[in-house]
């Protein structure tokens, strides 16, 4: 049996997807604060479970029985992320867990300039002493986080976001999806750790001139102000801490911390990746198609 924290989430449910295309007839536990909130996955016979980081018991719970069980990083401020992950370590741990395996990021020390940095850092270190067996899992950008600056980008022309100058190994969701449903179903990853990156490195400025050759018509990036960008991000409602984060993963962006590629995603899912091109395509056919 398989288990997952955070199954209601955008790359949860990926991982659920995948695990349930890869491996039909194993059985998984999908943990999530909310069930409701993802009840259709017990029509594909997934049970469907409350698992709340602020409730080990919960944690517990969902984790007896489980060969392997993952969590998924959490969203909340630094400090509680790390007593929360500590807590679902714990947990994995007293329910006799054989394996664990943790969705890290990229580059995660704590001289990072992304300060979230820290919690992977911390909580890495905890499972390795955990005494359990482990697979992390450091996942580079989404490229579906470039959506919001692409969409207004297709629109005006105009690409802006901190850290343009960076390199960035961004990787779809799906792709992570499908490497992580590997490491969770195969032998052979005890004890090892993974970055999954996508097949190339670009900046926001290369990033723009692909856009402008697929959309036909020109893209300029520019460096945003950290500032700016915070703010608005505030006006779209997200918290503080969420804020701080974001700024945060821009400005590392920007010193190179996310550059570095690695075959790991690729391999361990077992085909090709998906490119930016692919996805500058989708969303041309996506707006256009609206306008």
């Amino acid at each position: 049996m398989i288990s997952i924290t955070g199954a209601s989430g955008q790359l949860g449910r990926q991982i659920v997807a995948a695990l349930k295309q890869r491996a039909p007839e194993t059985a998984l536990v999908a943990g999530t604060r909310r069930p409701s909130s993802i009840s259709d996955l017990s029509d594909d016979g997934v049970r469907v479970v409350k698992a709340d980081f602020d409730q080990p018991e919960t944690l517990r719970a969902m984790f007896e029985g489980s060969r392997v069980a993952m969590i998924i990083c959490g969203t909340a401020p630094i400090d509680i992320r790390i007593r929360q992950h500590r807590v679902a370590i714990d947990a994995a741990r007293a329910a006799g867990v054989e394996r664990l395996v943790y969705t890290s990021f990229i580059n995660p020390r704590i001289e990072s300039l992304f300060p979230y940095a820290t919690v992977h850092a911390d909580s890495e270190r905890y499972l390795l002493e955990s005494g359990l067996a482990y697979t992390i899992l450091r996942n580079n950008h989404f490229v579906e986080n470039l959506d919001s600056a692409l969409n207004i980008a297709f629109q005006t022309g105009s690409l802006a976001l901190p850290g343009a100058s960076g390199k960035v190994g961004y990787i779809f969701r799906r792709d992570v999806a499908a490497a992580t449903a590997a490491v969770l179903t195969q032998e052979g990853h005890e004890n090892k750790a993974y970055e999954l990156t996508g097949p190339e490195a670009l900046d926001l400025y290369e990033i723009a001139g692909l856009a402008g050759e697929t959309w036909g018509k020109p893209v300029v990036a520019h460096e945003l102000d950290s500032a700016e960008y915070g703010r608005l991000l505030s006006q779209r409602g997200l918290p503080d801490f969420a804020v701080e984060a974001q700024i945060g993963i821009r400005l590392a962006s920007g010193a190179g911390e996310y550059g570095h590629l690695s075959p790991a995603a690729e391999r361990l899912a077992g085909r090709s990746l998906g490119t930016m091109t692919e996805h500058l395509q989708a969303i041309c056919r996506r707006l256009s198609a609206v306008h």
